[in-house]
């Protein structure tokens, strides 16, 4: 039972991982951005950086979370579920 609890975030992680290298920006942003010199061309990383921000922060929040209140549950604090 404990394996197949971690199976599915697991597959999910590696699912997500796959799919990384296969979106792409559209075409015209890419290539101005690709093209630029000196400080500009920071500006794709800062794009890069905030998109991975914005997609992170949600499931940072739930399993913090899930993971507190699981940790309140096997101390005693809750009520079992």
């Amino acid at each position: 039972m404990r394996r197949i609890q971690w199976l599915v975030p697991v597959l999910a992680f590696g699912a997500w991982l796959g799919a990384v290298g296969v979106t792409s920006a559209c075409p015209n942003c890419k290539e101005a951005l690709a093209a630029q010199t000196g400080d500009a061309a920071r500006l794709k990383d800062g794009y890069f950086y905030s998109i991975l921000f914005m997609m992170g922060m949600p499931f940072l929040l739930l399993g913090t979370g899930s993971l507190m209140v699981v940790r309140a549950v096997k101390r005693g604090a809750l009520p079992k579920l």
